[in-house]
């Protein structure tokens, strides 16, 4: 009889602990102690690394210069570039002697009856604001070498703000291209300098130009060939346009403008709402499609005296309130008024629009198509002065973007954004032509 099986007469088996050898306990123990002492090594090394004195950085850029010229002349668009690619010189000052020259005092070069009258031929004290920045990429210092093009960008901000920081990045941007590039401050019409004009601003470029000439041929760039182009966003782009417009001889020739979304004038007709252009590109050859109103009417946007009061401020306000609102009725200009003619008379000679001619330098714009401050329909007036002088106009459209040329439609926006960029390498290449 077989034997019944008692499951409480047997004992369970359990799994019995793993006993490690005593050389594998050794051999992972070191291993572990190997890799700290490793970490503690390179901490010990970066940290050295970064201690290193301010001045033995400065002499292992200057020992490797050479080298690196070398090697940016030949590749670049390595950042951060101003370590790598190239050099900054922040802050320089452009007035001589604590004066900027006034070029438009009688007899001066770039003479204006209604200018010279405005500034009453003394030349201007020197402000905070007069300094540049220039931005010089490796390949350019080399010796004997011939620098054909430079881009000067002149920051916005409603003739009242704004900083030329503001326009570092495009500095940068066409510094790795390997062009020369500066950013200038200029006096605001405001604030602690209310009664200076924009006629000061234009000689103020002057200023700086030249100082930027003087740099470089320090640097021991040869500039025989040089050439320059002038460009800005928004009120600087009113600058940009006004100076290479306006100012038949600068301190380097002007090869061509850079128009991003720029006031061509202050009459309240050229300032209509966007709302008027979104189809605008697609009617410009057929009619004049952004005349929505071909009598005079009022921008949408301000009452007239707005526009009265910019003129002023364009003037170095010469005109008191009571004097404005004179030129007013039922908030339109007066355009008949004696007082109104007086003062466009004065105030012209700030609008771009005015100046051009068979001189005119190339110009690329860029506008949006939503832009509630300044409209394409700033570009369709251009466009019809250009056409009338066979100039050379470009124009990048953002059909989507407003005056800080943000589109709501993200593909519109990436796509016009490169189309400029592109555009304004096409400009360089065409008319910062190389003698090499």
């Amino acid at each position: 009889m077989e034997e019944e099986f008692n499951v409480e007469d047997k004992e369970l088996d359990t799994p019995k602990e793993v006993k490690w050898p005593m050389v594998a306990k050794v051999l992972i123990a070191t291993l572990i102690f190997l890799i700290l002492v490793l970490i503690i090594v390179i901490i010990i090394v970066a940290i050295s690394k970064s201690d290193k004195s301010e001045n033995e950085k400065q002499d292992d850029k200057k020992n490797n210069e050479e080298d690196i010229i070398d090697i940016f002349s030949k590749a670049g668009y390595i950042e951060p570039w101003n370590d790598l690619y190239g050099i900054i010189m922040a802050n320089l000052s452009y007035a001589k002697n604590d004066k900027i020259i006034n070029s438009f005092k009688k007899a001066g070069d770039n003479y204006n009856e209604t200018m010279g009258e405005i500034n009453n031929g003394e030349d201007y004290p020197i402000n905070e604001r007069n300094k540049y920045s220039l931005y010089i990429p490796y390949s350019s210092l080399r010796r004997n070498k011939t620098y054909n093009g430079i881009f000067l960008f002149i920051h916005g901000g409603a003739w009242t703000l704004g900083d030329k920081e503001n326009l570092e990045y495009l500095c940068t941007r066409y510094a790795k291209m390997g062009y020369i590039t500066a950013t200038m401050g200029y006096t605001l019409l405001s604030g602690n300098y209310p009664h200076y004009n924009i006629y000061r601003n234009l000689d103020e470029i002057t200023a700086c130009i030249e100082n930027i000439k003087e740099q470089l041929e320090q640097l021991h760039i040869n500039t025989s060939k040089l050439g320059i182009a002038i460009g800005g966003v928004s009120w600087g782009a009113h600058l940009s346009l006004l100076y290479g417009y306006s100012i038949k001889k600068t301190p380097i020739p002007l090869k061509f403008v850079i128009n991003i979304v720029g006031p061509i004038s202050l009459e309240p007709e050229f300032w209509y709402k966007s709302a008027n252009y979104n189809e605008t590109l697609d009617n410009l050859e057929k009619k004049n499609c952004w005349r929505w109103d071909k009598k005079w009417k009022n921008c949408e946007n301000f009452s007239s005296l707005i526009f009265i009061q910019l003129m002023n401020t364009f003037l170095g306000n010469i005109y008191t309130e009571k004097d404005l609102n004179e030129k007013i009725v039922n908030d339109q200009i007066n355009k008949e008024s004696q007082k109104y003619q007086e003062m466009f008379k004065k105030v012209q000679n700030s609008f771009p629009i005015k100046f051009v001619d068979n001189q005119t330098p190339p110009t690329l714009c860029e506008y949006g198509g939503n832009d509630p401050l300044v409209g394409i329909g700033m570009y369709g007036f251009l466009k019809e002065s250009f056409d009338k002088y066979g100039k050379e106009l470009g124009l990048v459209y953002m059909r989507y973007g407003g005056h800080e040329l943000i589109s709501y439609n993200t593909e519109d926006g990436i796509k016009t954004m490169r189309d400029m960029h592109d555009k304004i390498l096409e400009y360089a290449e065409k008319y910062f032509i190389s003698e090499e």
